[in-house]
């Protein structure tokens, strides 16, 4: 039995929205951990999460030294592979979504959360892409600057 696919827009409910925030992020930081050792790779995430009548909290995994990977950032003259949500949504990430690690023993941060209940309830309920959204998430930077192997690990 395959994993249903979730339509991606704002979560209105509240609980839902934060369970799954923290699942997802939780998820992303591991993927980014494993990238980084699987591939000798320096890697970056940094999270804004705003939340009406709070302070804006910072959320960060990094691989090495953050300033040393944003230094690396910023004065990067070389090719680079750069995405935004553009990318993702309404078919524009193509095949993207059918490569995976086979690996489905960990958490998926794909899965959103809901509560067990013995009802049954409607679905389409208060997803309303135009409703007022409580609890913005902004991705500052997601960014990974790849060191070639040759690079990082001379030959002796």
């Amino acid at each position: 039995m395959g994993r249903r696919k979730i339509e991606i827009q704002p979560i209105t409910n509240e609980r839902n929205r934060s369970v799954t925030f923290l699942k997802r992020k939780n998820g992303l930081f591991k993927k980014a951990y494993e990238l980084g050792v699987l591939c000798s790779v320096d890697v970056a995430v940094i999270i804004f999460e705003e939340r009406p009548g709070q302070e804006r909290k910072l959320h960060q995994y990094c691989s090495s030294d953050i300033r040393d990977i944003v230094q690396k950032h910023l004065h990067h003259d070389g090719e680079s592979d750069t995405r935004g949500p553009s990318c993702f949504s309404g078919g524009g990430a193509g095949k993207m979504d059918d490569i995976g690690d086979g690996d489905d023993d960990d958490v998926d941060p794909d899965d959103e959360y809901e509560p067990p209940t013995t009802k049954k309830r409607g679905r389409g309920a208060g997803k309303n892409a135009d409703s007022d959204v409580s609890m913005q998430y902004f991705l500052l930077i997601a960014f990974l600057t790849a060191c070639h192997r040759a690079h990082t690990h001379p030959p002796a």
